[in-house]
């Protein structure tokens, strides 16, 4: 499903203007400085309640590649929650709570195609859309009510490409709630950098030693680029230069590539991003959309305890990169080390940053003007927190 386009943020020749003015200038995007509490990474008590909230508003489950042909099914557990996703006959994307209605048992694992989902314990069957079908010695049940045990259904909705859940735990006449779900349901910020990419290559779910929080900030800032990525990104890439796009509580940070100069002596009318910069859409709150040339990262970042987090990254491509790809997976080798090779050195931060914050040494992180999302991200966290007191 597509919604109505917006113009939420600027289109391509205004991004490479704001870039080119920066790279004259030697300035960056800048925004109000945060300093965010260490108490807030470490206390268990506002983890706790961090992860209610999180139940309380709609967020993005996965993208739609994931289950593109009738029967796919595939399943992750949100902010505590085991859930999967299944594709109809009719075509349709559901979520239902990963749990058979006889005994409790989780009924998917891992990714799969099915005609209907059987659970592999006793045996208990249900369609596509959740309907229970089949109860073998269904007369050892007696006033089993059939029509009224399907699986249970979790409100979704397929927006340009991402699959939307809507929350876990609904408070009554949550206008909140609905105003996030508003946010997310309207894809003119990345329809037309995400839609392109309709086939999954990759998936990847790997549990992070680190808070959340910690792992969401990596993606918010190119103030690190360069003592980060010294032989990776910093070669290809500018080091404290971002432009930053805010669209509802979501963000979108630029990256530019140190080729777009070449555009400086071309007419504005060819101007482009494509193959220029990687924008990475922070979609509030745990969800990255990043793209980089041939590919789109959908990278999920799931809370499990304080100090843990699961993080699953999407790869999709176009279907012509991707048959490329089935010819001569040799071809992008290179791109792909790269990316793994500067994801890792993101990651080796952030564990040092987590164990860092146990030193005693701070009471908060500072975060400076020219890391100003990441002092969005909270303000926006705190301003939720507030409203399920």
């Amino acid at each position: 499903m597509s919604t109505p386009a917006t113009a939420s943020v600027a289109p391509d020749v205004e991004i490479v203007r704001r870039i080119l003015a920066h790279i004259d200038a030697g300035t960056t995007d800048e925004g109000d400085p945060w300093r965010e509490p260490v108490a807030n990474y470490l206390d268990p008590a506002r983890f706790s309640a961090e992860l209610a909230m999180l139940r309380s508003f709609p967020s993005v489950y996965l993208p739609a590649a994931a289950i593109p042909n009738p029967g796919d099914h595939v399943e992750r557990t949100s902010f505590g929650v085991p859930l999967f996703a299944v594709r109809g006959h009719d075509g349709r994307a559901r979520v239902f709570r990963n749990s058979c209605r006889h005994r409790g048992l989780t009924l998917v694992e891992g990714p799969g195609c099915a005609h209907a989902l059987v659970c592999r314990y006793h045996g208990w069957t249900y369609r596509l859309d959740g309907e229970l079908s089949h109860v073998p010695h269904a007369e050892a049940f007696p006033g089993l009510d059939v029509s009224g045990r399907g699986l249970v259904e979790v409100g979704s909705r397929e927006v340009d490409g991402l699959i939307v859940i809507g929350p876990l735990t609904p408070r009554p006449d949550d206008r909140h709630a609905e105003s996030a779900m508003a946010a997310l349901s309207d894809g003119g910020a990345w329809r037309d950098k995400l839609l392109p990419a309709e086939r999954l290559v990759y998936v990847d779910a790997t549990p992070r030693p680190m808070n959340w929080k910690v792992l969401v900030e990596q993606f918010l800032e190119g103030y690190h680029i360069r003592s980060t990525h010294k032989n990776t990104f910093y070669p290809i890439q500018y080091d404290d230069l971002n432009v930053i796009e805010a669209f509802g509580p979501n963000t979108r940070i630029t990256f530019p590539y140190q080729n777009i100069e070449r555009l400086r002596d071309r007419s504005e009318a060819t101007w482009t991003t494509d193959r220029r910069v990687t924008y990475v859409y922070h979609l509030f709150p745990n969800v990255m959309v990043a793209t980089f040339p041939d590919q789109v990262l959908v990278v999920v970042i799931d809370p499990v305890e304080i100090d843990h987090t699961t993080v699953t990254i999407y790869a999709l491509t176009t279907t012509a990169v991707a048959e490329a790809l089935s010819r001569a997976p040799e071809g992008t080798t290179g791109g792909l080390s790269l990316l793994a090779a500067g994801g890792s050195e993101d990651n080796e931060m952030s564990e040092g940053v987590q164990r860092g914050l146990h030193a005693g040494a701070n009471d908060f992180v500072e975060f400076g003007t020219h890391e100003s999302a990441i002092g969005r991200f909270h303000a926006t966290l705190d301003q939720r927190l507030e409203w399920c007191r």
